[in-house]
């Protein structure tokens, strides 16, 4: 061969090596697949709570104890007298107004005259006796009998008899008077030792007899 065709077919080779050599330099630097070709992993599921119910309170005893009754929650009043022997009967009502209350022991009673209302005579003295405790329901009633003693039946220089408008009474437990007239009423305006001349007794279910 002559040397000009031994330079043509180096020069081939050498060709042909650059072009192998630039093409294996082609695919190792191809590009990795990206992370979106990868096979994406199975979500993970929402678990939502579902939220308790919450308790409601449930309702107490609304039902207030039954304390004892107000005085200003009872109306006072003066029923018709039984006479006996020296003696007159009047029974004092105490009808509740308001809730159920209790209503126990003995009224204060006393005669009052005049405008003032000033007591003519002593207050009543307790007749002895059981105390009952007694629930009254709005509009029911207790009553106080009350020993009203005929100042005739004592020496007039000695009892002192005075014209009385009617009782002061207080509600058991109560501290403000109630007036209740007693037309013709009279007192002893003195006192008399050893003598009772008005007398009460505790409040009781009215039976309609002292």
């Amino acid at each position: 061969m002559s040397p000009s065709g031994t330079r043509r077919t180096a020069a081939a080779a050498g060709l042909l090596l650059i072009t192998v050599a630039a093409c294996g330099h082609e695919a190792n630097t191809a590009s990795p697949p990206s992370a979106s070709s990868a096979t994406a992993a199975p979500p993970v599921p929402t678990v939502t709570a579902t939220p308790s119910p919450v308790p409601r309170p449930t309702p107490g005893n609304s039902t207030p104890p039954i304390t004892r009754c107000a005085p200003a929650a009872l109306r006072v009043s003066l029923g018709p007298g039984d006479g006996a022997a020296g003696h007159l009967y009047v029974p004092v009502s105490f009808t509740n107004t308001g809730r159920a209350c209790t209503i126990t022991g003995y009224p204060g009673v006393s005669y009052f005259a005049g405008g003032d209302h000033h007591q003519v005579g002593e207050a009543a003295v307790r007749d002895p006796g059981a105390t009952p405790v007694l629930v009254l329901r709005r509009g029911q009633s207790a009553v106080a009998w009350v020993d009203q003693v005929n100042p005739d039946n004592y020496d007039p220089a000695v009892c002192g008899p005075t014209p009385v408008t009617g009782l002061r009474v207080y509600p058991p437990g109560g501290t403000a008077p109630v007036l209740l007239p007693e037309p013709g009423a009279r007192a002893c305006a003195k006192h008399l030792p050893g003598r009772r001349t008005l007398a009460v007794q505790a409040v009781r279910r009215d039976t309609g007899a002292p």
